[in-house]
Formats: structure tokens, sequence, C-alpha cells
């Protein structure tokens, strides 16, 4: 039976290191210890927000690409699929499957959703009191928009995410959860959907006979990144949000969580991560489409966190409920603190787990945007007149192939998405910016700080490509039409920088 690790992201950070997570898998990243299955779940009211859609596609294409690679074992090769999928034993691609939906939050306020608003002003006509109700909410609480969110506000997120627990989609959850299945959960503390939501997804994976599958469920390993504040937003004077506040916020809500999670041994680890300056400054918008922060550096390394939290699973038990052996807490650092940050800066275990694949992505990606035209029906490996398959005459990946829809829609796409990935977290501060911008002459110069030997062209890449198939090592499939593309370049974006001496030997 498949192991699987249900990742539950909780507003806009938790799609963001999704996103970072999803980029990795694409290059090559896996989880150890035999999780082949990844269950992304976000939990965001906000459904028309930036960086949920955005996530959303990502997820999207990943799922169309790896769908039509052959047996992937390098590039798209961890397997990703939504609670959907696992309860109808389908192959259905669908995005808005890796959200989980809240009711009668879409055009509600606070007040109407909690039924202040039918509560009578008098008190000689009703029992209940509105102004009780306000010594815990202000009025604008009260008449604040549920479909943005809680705008920093957890004391409403904890109210309304609670209903959650409930849904079918929770439900469901629990139907597919198997019994070496694991949890991992991603929040920021110093907002309000993720610092609410935290708490109380803990308290039900350990608490609630409710849930279908509950015993394996209270006693299985769960790990979880918190944020702390790592942007600040501009002064808006119309936003009900101010980032002045975000320290205190994650002041409170830390001592809340060592209180009763870590304390009480709730969880097997908590990644802690921030950026004590916090220098970098977003737009202040308080939700829907215009919300789409720049990839950040520190998301990635929220990625990271999910992977050693697999890499080290078989030291985690739980007991009833209880973590065997305590709450771990690990926090992020690099090797050298710098205000832009290179591959060098990070500790040999990241290093080694980053490197490799992110440049052979990187290769990749920078040589079918900028390398490909050139090449395209004058390189053989991308013409229709050599025998690539048994009984054919035809290449798989000819210049048919890179007119396809299929090409155009999923395998551009995701790049231009990578790209943009890659682009913004080097814009961002602190920056990561490990690739230096390269042009067809000198793509092998593209790792900062790494000189090649030899030719740096795009030619070194094309050459390895028309190697490998006159040398029959791949398995080409017509079937499914990104497998040859997918595995030739996961081959020999790897052969060339070995090459040219930028990898290992």
């Amino acid at each position: 039976m498949a192991k699987k690790l249900y990742i539950f992201g909780i507003g806009g950070t938790g799609s963001r290191v999704i996103k970072a997570l999803t980029m990795l898998f694409a290059a090559g990243c896996k989880l150890d210890n035999g999780f082949d299955t990844v269950i992304p779940i976000i939990i965001d009211p906000d459904i028309s927000n930036g960086d949920l859609d955005r996530t959303k596609n990502i997820l999207r294409l990943y799922q169309e690409i790896r769908c039509q690679v052959n047996q992937p074992d390098d590039f798209f090769s961890q397997d990703v699929r939504t609670i959907n999928e696992l309860t109808n034993n389908s192959g259905e691609i669908n995005p808005d499957y890796f959200q989980f939906k809240l009711k009668g939050v879409d055009g509600s306020s606070f007040g109407k959703y909690i039924g202040f608003d039918e509560l009578s002003d008098d008190a000689l006509l009703s029992e209940d009191d509105k102004n009780f109700v306000r010594l815990f909410y202000s009025d604008e609480n009260l008449k604040s928009d549920l479909s943005v969110g809680f705008k920093g506000n957890p004391n409403m997120g904890s109210i309304v995410l609670n209903q959650f627990t409930n849904s079918e989609d929770f439900q469901r959850f629990g139907l597919t959860f198997g019994s070496d299945d694991a949890i991992f959960i991603i929040n920021s503390i110093f907002g309000g959907t993720g610092a609410a939501g935290f708490p109380l997804l803990l308290k039900n994976f350990r608490g609630n006979t409710g849930l279908p599958r509950a015993a394996q469920i209270k006693d299985a390993p769960i790990g979880g990144i918190t944020y702390l504040p790592y942007f600040s937003l501009n002064d808006k004077p119309e936003s009900s949000i101010d980032s002045d506040s975000f320290e205190e916020k994650a002041k409170i809500a830390i001592d809340y969580y060592n209180r009763t999670i870590i304390n009480q041994n709730k969880i097997n680890v908590l990644y802690l991560i921030g950026n004590k300056s916090a220098n970098n400054i977003y737009e202040n918008f308080e939700g829907k489409a215009e919300q789409k922060n720049d990839a950040h550096f520190l998301e990635m390394a929220g990625a990271i966190a999910v992977i050693d939290f697999c890499k080290n699973i078989n030291s985690y038990s739980v007991d009833n409920g209880v973590a065997v052996n305590g709450t771990q807490v690990k926090e992020f650092g690099v090797e050298k603190d710098s205000e832009v940050l290179l591959f060098e800066h990070l500790n040999n275990e990241n290093l080694k787990l980053l490197f490799e694949p992110l440049t052979k992505f990187r290769l990749y990606t920078e040589y079918l945007a900028k390398g490909l035209q050139k090449s395209l029906n004058v390189s053989r490996w991308t013409k229709s007149n050599i025998k690539l398959v048994k009984k054919s005459k035809n290449s798989c990946i000819d210049e048919n192939y890179f007119n396809s829809p299929e090409y155009k829609n999923h395998i551009k796409g995701f790049n231009e998405y990578f790209t943009e990935w890659i682009n913004e977290m080097s814009n961002n501060k602190p920056s990561f910016s490990p690739f230096n911008d390269i042009t067809p002459d000198n793509a092998l110069t593209l790792v900062k700080n790494k000189m090649p030997k030899g030719n740096f062209s795009f030619k070194s890449l094309d050459t390895e490509n028309c190697l490998l198939i006159d040398q029959n090592e791949m398995k080409f499939s017509v079937d499914k039409k990104h497998t040859t593309l997918i595995k030739l370049f996961g081959k020999s974006t790897a052969g060339v920088l070995k090459k040219h001496n930028l990898f290992k030997k």
C-alpha cells in the first residue's frame, strides 16, 4: 500500500509553500521513506486569492504533465493527487479539488455568519444580548467581508474554520487515510487564517473521534511549519491590515502554541522560520486576485522542511495522540548571512538537496525558451527521419510535437511559472539568486561562481540529446506525449553538467 503525505496549507503562506514544493518536485526532488503520494490540501476562505489561484494552476499543470510521462523517474517523479482522485479512484484533473471549501463565507459578513445581525437590540425581546458579543468582536470585525479572509484576526478565523472539521471534505480525508500515512501543516502565525487554523486542525487530528479512521489519524506522525513575520505591507489607510502588529501577534500566538502544543507534545516536529528584518514590503491588498505576493526564499525553505520531515519519519512515533519522544523544534538557517543568497550559502544538506535538481531544471527550461528554436528540425533529435521507436521512423518530439497544444499549454505553461518563481525569489529580500542570466552562447555559465570547462553554448545539450538517442538509452512513448521530452532532458542535462565539471562525476 502506498504511503501518503497529506499537506494542509493554510492561507496565503500555505499556498506559496505548496507552490515551492511543487517546483522542487518538478525538478526531481522526491520524498524519502516510501512516501509515494502527496495530497496537498489548501484551506483559504478567499477563493479568488491570487496566490491560491496561481498555486492551483501550477498543481494542475504538474498533474497534466506527469500523466503524460511513462513511469517518471527524475523530473516530475513525485506523485501528486487530490482527495477526490483517491476517494473516487479517478484520474480526473481538476485544480479546484486541491482546495477544501468553506461554506457560508462568500459574500457574507462575519456578523451575519455568526448570527449577530439577527439578534434583537432590545434586551426585553431577546435572551441574547448584542452587547455581550461586542465584548469579543469589534464593529469592524462584525462588518468584515469573509470572502477575503480574516484580515489578520485569528479570533474570527477560529470560529469560521471550526466548520471545516465537520465538512464533507474533512470526512473524505479521513476515509482515505492509511495506517502508514503522515500529516504536515503549513501556516503563518502573524495573520488570521493560518494562526487560527493550525491549532484547530491539530486538535481534531489528535482528538476528533467522529472522523473516519480516527484512531489511525490520532497516532499518525504530524509535522508542521509555522512562519514568523517575514514580510511587511505598505501603509494603506483604508486597509484593516496593519503589518506593524505582525510581531506582537506572533509573540502572543507563539506563547499559546508553546503552552497548548509544544509542552503537551501534540506534534512530533515543529519548524519555525522567519526573517527578523522583514524588510521586503508587499502591496497591502486585503485579498482577492490582487493578493499575489512574490515568491520568497523562505517559502522554499518551508518546502525543504516537508522533505526533512519525511526523511526523518522513522524517528517520530505517537501513542494515544502524544509524541513519544516529545516535540522537536527546528529552525532554518543558512551558513552565511547575506542579502543575496547563492547555493554556496546553504548548508551541505540543503545544498545537496537543491543544487543538482534546480540547476538541471533551470538548464532545461532555459534551453526550451532560448535554444530550441535554433535547433528545431535541424538537430536530429528533433527530426522525423531517424528511428527512435520500434517500427517507426518518426521522432516523438519533432516539430509537430513542439507545435502541439499539449506542449504549448502544459510544458510551456509550467516552465513560465517556474521561471517566474525563480525570478521573484531573485528580486525579493533576502534575494535567492543562484543563477546568471544566460544567452544561447554562454548557457553553461548559468550557475553563479561556477565556471564550466569547454564549450559554454547550448550546442553541448543538443549533442548530448543526439548521443542518448543514438545509443538507444531512452524509452520512448507515443501514447504518453511528454515521455520523451521529460526523460531525455532529465538525462541530458545531468550528462552535460557532469561533462563540463558543474556536477560531480
